[in-house]
């Protein structure tokens, strides 16, 4: 009878996904997890049993995401569900996010930890489990960007078989990848977003006084939805309470198949109303990604403030009055992004010792920037994936300096079926792409290079000579 039960097991398990490899206690105990008091993220969920490890040993709230449609039914009665599939999780989604811990598929291991990592928050931190052999080669460019990666900013540690007693069993070699982002931008300033004012105020200018009352009065109207299930549930226990019901009658508002609470509700209601305010005022036009992690990262550590037409100006108004700050932001991590990996990509002047002194020359590389696709061209990384972020934000930066409208420039989705080593023309550059995944791009604009790199040295307080 045991070994029926056990065969059972196993062909569940299988049923499921080929790599569903739950994460047995012991490898957890060896992963030396540390996350009391944190909000925590497994991004390749299973059945939740790194989930139910974070909870036990004191983790303050946990998210998760999980492809499998049955795994997330188990689930959603665990954690906050984000979405199915980790390559479409965005940034702002876990800018709140201090600690990840995944044991993602191995197949693709490197790509999810290169994922993690890309929409990571500055100051988190990385566990992950995954095929030692992803770690002591790289014959890809996934791989050798994660090799980077755990050089500069991690380690690596080889586990052994250690599922070899497992619930579902591999003689797999595990490797434990840890990885620490480093915060290189300071924190921004957001206090005085919210205040609790309720008199309201004219548009201006900014965005339409009725438009910022209508968004508002769907948040409203859906809360108060939200109330009508409760009262309907309590009006069915007492019209069935006499014949021996009870209290029986529990309803849930799912979305997606997830069973929230009132609470999940306002926190993502609140989260989408702003999303579709910052689409409206095209705010992603006038802010980096580091910019917009923070204004994510404040607004979900504040959601219990209320969602009000005077809050929603101020927010506004704060973002659009602060341009100049928020760029000169834009432009340091512009620069910074391409310069602190890589020396082939650092103009070095004498006597300056720090990175800060490293500004970007006129060509520079950078990998993770282009994929192949289906036609047998090449394409440029989009969705947030790769240094694409970072090469916008470093468009963003020079639109800025030079006076240009970021609207104009052609977007990076419309780069499709390019030939490989062949030179394009596009907005400050002239770059070209190789089917190993990188990207060389050389400044078309003697002037615009050197005006880039002095508005950079004036903002970090340093002097340029007269020519570079």
């Amino acid at each position: 009878m045991r070994i029926y039960k056990w065969n059972y097991l196993k062909i569940k398990l299988k049923m499921f996904n080929a790599e569903f490899f739950p994460t047995p206690k012991h490898v957890l105990d060896q992963m030396e997890i540390d996350c009391y008091g944190k909000v925590c993220a497994d991004f390749s969920a299973g059945k939740g049993d790194i989930i139910d490890y974070l909870k036990k040993n004191g983790a303050e709230r946990v998210i998760g995401c999980e492809i499998n449609e049955d795994l997330c039914k188990i689930l959603s009665n665990k954690c906050e569900l984000i979405g199915r599939d980790f390559f479409k999780v965005t940034s702002s989604q876990v800018s709140h996010v201090q600690y990840i811990v995944i044991n993602p598929p191995f197949s693709n291991a490197d790509k999810h930890i290169l994922h993690a990592w890309q929409i990571a928050p500055e100051g988190s931190e990385i566990t992950s489990l995954c095929n030692w052999e992803t770690l002591s080669n790289d014959y890809s460019s996934w791989r050798t960007e994660l090799m980077k990666l755990i050089e500069n900013y991690g380690c690596k540690k080889n586990l052994g078989n250690c599922f070899t007693t497992a619930e579902r069993k591999t003689n797999v070699e595990v490797g434990l990848v840890k990885l620490f982002k480093p915060a290189i931008s300071s924190d921004f300033d957001f206090d005085g977003f919210f205040f609790v004012d309720e008199t309201e105020k004219q548009g201006n200018g900014i965005m339409p006084y009725n438009e910022i009352r209508a968004i508002v009065n769907s948040y409203v109207a859906a809360i108060k939805c939200f109330d009508k299930c409760k009262d309907a549930m309590d009006e069915m226990n007492l019209c069935t309470k006499l014949v021996g019901f009870g209290d029986g009658f529990k309803f849930h508002v799912g979305y997606n198949e997830t069973i929230t609470t009132k609470e999940e509700f306002s926190r993502e209601m609140q989260m989408k109303c702003w999303r579709y305010i910052f689409d409206k005022i095209n705010i992603k036009k006038y802010v980096t990604t580091g910019v917009m992690d923070d204004i994510n990262k404040f607004i979900n550590s504040r959601l219990n403030y209320p969602f009000t037409m005077n809050n929603v100006y101020r927010m506004i108004e704060i973002i659009i009055g602060t341009r100049d700050q928020i760029m000169n932001r834009a432009i340091i991590e512009a620069v910074d992004n391409f310069t602190k990996h890589t020396h082939e990509n650092r103009y070095g002047l004498e006597g300056w010792k720090t990175n800060a002194g490293h500004l970007l020359n006129k060509k520079f590389i950078s990998g993770w920037i282009s994929e192949s696709n289906y036609s047998g061209g090449l394409s440029l990384r989009i969705y947030q994936c790769g240094n694409m972020v970072y090469l916008n934000d470093l468009m963003k930066a020079l639109c800025y300096i030079t006076g240009t409208n970021y609207d104009t420039l052609k977007k990076d989705y419309e780069w499709k079926n390019m030939k490989p080593n062949t030179w394009y023309e596009w907005g400050f550059f002239d770059f070209k792409v190789f089917k190993k995944g990188s990207g060389h791009f050389k400044f078309r604009d003697q002037k615009v290079w050197e005006l880039l790199n002095r508005t950079y040295a004036k903002i970090k307080g340093q002097v340029l000579p007269e020519k570079l």
